[in-house]
């Protein structure tokens, strides 16, 4: 229990709980049966697409997007195991679900299909967290999925920075090319990012 009482005492993390508590309850009141499934499952999409997108470009190769996000990803990958650095400053998700919700309400003219493509959202950005978390904490994980994916995180700190960017799941990585290290070998330290970009 003490490393999910570790994990819940980030702001961050009761933050994105929060919204998930409310956007599924928002959901569940507003129930439209498919189309409230369709749009929880497209939300899981979505957040998958951002986090590959955000680690790899916004974290990695192009640092004047976002230079304190940027330095911030840094500092983890100096110090991996510091849980100082495991989680994002709470304002980055305010912001951002503050924009989403706008961006989803405008485009789909609904709110029951806005606040189930949240939750979506919001729940994989919970099992993301927690598999970054696990990744970098002694945690026992239990299954084989999360045993592995967990290696392949490890094996971007300490292998090669520029390959295995997803850390919930690995389908972009095999579409976009990073799933193959350039290092064969583990290193010891953990240098910047200072390596050219991975070359597709």
């Amino acid at each position: 229990m003490g490393f999910y009482k570790e994990f819940y005492s980030n702001g961050m993390i009761r933050f994105v709980t929060g919204v998930f508590a409310a956007s599924a309850a928002a959901a569940a009141c507003f129930y439209d049966g498919w189309l409230t499934w369709v749009a929880a499952a497209a939300g899981v999409v979505l957040f998958a697409l951002f986090e590959y997108a955000v680690h790899r470009y916004l974290l990695h190769q192009f640092p004047r997007i976002a230079p304190a996000m940027y330095a911030g990803h840094e500092a983890h990958h100096q110090d991996p195991n510091d849980i100082k650095h495991l989680f994002g400053p709470v304002h980055y998700d305010i912001i951002g679900y503050v924009l989403v919700f706008g961006v989803l309400l405008a485009a789909s003219g609904s709110l029951p299909i806005t606040c189930a493509a949240v939750a979506g959202i919001s729940l994989m950005q919970l099992y993301y967290q927690w598999m970054h978390y696990a990744s970098h904490r002694p945690v026992k994980l239990r299954t084989p999925w999360s045993k592995w994916m967990k290696k392949k995180h490890l094996l971007h700190h300490h292998m090669d920075d520029h390959a295995w960017y997803g850390v919930s799941n690995p389908v972009l990585d095999y579409f976009m090319g990073t799933w193959k290290p350039i290092r064969r070998t583990l290193r010891k330290d953990n240098p910047p990012s200072s390596r050219p970009p991975h070359s597709l």
